[in-house]
């Protein structure tokens, strides 16, 4: 089973539209909800690579609750390499979208681990 062309544009933008946000507290409210959908979806696929895709958004939940910045970096930065990988065989309208999303990850990853090495030394 795949996923469909609308529920995987809304629900891409629904993403971005989180990570453009500004306010902090407001994008958690969001990206948690956010996440369980990206489970749900990924899960009804079957296939292995989403799978994964949804354990590691599972994890990052969890890492969401807690207060150490680190797994949270390694885990958006893990989910960035993800979506880099499966750029070859997707549908090329949402290329654009996909490369956004995977910056944007990969850059609130860097500014996470920044922050942590700047309060450990």
């Amino acid at each position: 089973m795949s996923i469909s062309n609308s529920a995987s544009t809304d629900q891409l933008e629904a993403s971005l539209r989180i990570l453009r946000t500004e306010d902090l507290g407001q994008a958690l409210n969001s990206a948690s909800e956010n996440i369980d959908s990206w489970i749900i979806m990924l899960r009804a696929t079957g296939e292995a690579a989403h799978a994964t895709l949804a354990s590691d958004l599972l994890q990052l939940k969890g890492y969401l609750n807690g207060s150490d910045p680190a797994p949270i970096s390694d885990m958006l930065q893990t989910l960035a390499e993800h979506i880099n990988s499966f750029v070859d065989n997707v549908n090329p309208r949402f290329l654009s979208s996909l490369d956004e999303l995977s910056k944007a990850l990969s850059s609130i990853a860097r500014k996470l681990q920044s922050t942590q090495d700047a309060q450990n030394s």
